[in-house]
């Protein structure tokens, strides 16, 4: 629940400062991601991931440093962009497996943009 919101408030602020670049974002799927560098539970870290599929969605990439500006500034270490179409597509991916619900969120997304996977 406080992942959704802070990914939530982070649109919220693309949306009033880069009009433009939340435009694009409405065609990615935005996702806030933990990370722990060490085995302690104490030490986790944040970043966005933000999943394109259609060329459209991603010019988003060349506005990196705006995102990562406000991402930095709502204490998120990074953010990071990956083509949903490459991961959906991908023989050897486990994310099916591993995580179905992000899978389907990112199989709509590409199907959204192009014709149906075979």
């Amino acid at each position: 629940m406080i992942r959704e919101r802070l990914v939530q408030e982070y649109l919220e602020i693309i949306n009033r400062y880069y009009p433009k670049v939340g435009d694009l974002l409405k065609d990615c799927h935005v996702t806030l991601c933990q990370v722990s560098l060490r085995k302690s539970r104490e030490n986790h870290y944040y970043y966005l991931a933000i999943y394109y599929s259609s060329p459209r969605s991603k010019t988003v990439v060349s506005y990196q440093n705006e995102l990562k500006e406000v991402a930095e500034n709502l204490g998120l270490v990074d953010v990071t962009f990956l083509n949903a179409k490459t991961l959906i597509r991908d023989p050897l991916s486990q994310l099916k497996q591993q995580n179905p619900r992000l899978w389907l969120e990112l199989y709509w997304l590409v199907n959204l943009n192009s014709e149906p996977l075979r």
